[in-house]
C-alpha cells in the first residue's frame, strides 16, 4: 500500500506528528511518503491509496478555534475524488469542532474521511502510531 502523510505545521508540532505516522506506516511494512501541504502534487495523490493529512488548530476557545489555514491549502489542494483520508490536528488547549470543519472541506474536495484523531500537541508524536494502527486496520477491512 502506498501511503501520503501531508501536513500543515507552524511550530512543528504537527510535522512531528506526521513524521512519527511516516514510521509508523512504514513499520506495518507499507511505502509511505510525507510532504507540506504546499509541496503535494496532483500525482502525489493519485499515486497514494491512503492520505493522512493534518494541521494545527488556531484560535482560542472563547473565540472559535479552526484548523489553521485551512480556508487557504484546502481549495489549492489537488482534487481527492474517491481517495480515502485521515485527518489528523494538533492543539494546544482543546480542538473543539476542527476536525469536523477540516472534514467538511476534504470532503468537498472529493475525500472520504476514514478516520479521525486530535492530538494534544505536547503528545502528539506518542498517539500517531496507535491512530496509524487503526486507520490501516480499519482501510483493510473496507478494501477486504
Amino acid at each position: 500500500m502506498n501511503v501520503l502523510i501531508l501536513f500543515n505545521s507552524r511550530q512543528g508540532h504537527t510535522r512531528a506528528a506526521a513524521e512519527a505516522m511516516l514510521e509508523a506506516v512504514r513499520g506495518q511494512g507499507h511505502d509511505a511518503t510525507i510532504k507540506a501541504v504546499s509541496q503535494v502534487r496532483a500525482s502525489d495523490i493519485e499515486q497514494a491509496d491512503l492520505l493522512f493529512i493534518g494541521t494545527w488548530v488556531e484560535g482560542f476557545i472563547l473565540f472559535g478555534t479552526k484548523p489553521a489555514k485551512a480556508a487557504l491549502w484546502v481549495p489549492a489542494l489537488p482534487s481527492l475524488q474517491g481517495k480515502p483520508v485521515a485527518i489528523f490536528c494538533t492543539y494546544l488547549f482543546h480542538p473543539r469542532s476542527s476536525l469536523k470543519t477540516m472534514g467538511a472541506m476534504l470532503e468537498g474536495r472529493g475525500a472520504t474521511i476514514v478516520g479521525q484523531q486530535a492530538f494534544r500537541r505536547n503528545r502528539a508524536v506518542q498517539g500517531a502510531a496507535p491512530f496509524v494502527q487503526h486507520v490501516l486496520r480499519s482501510f483493510k477491512q473496507r478494501v477486504a
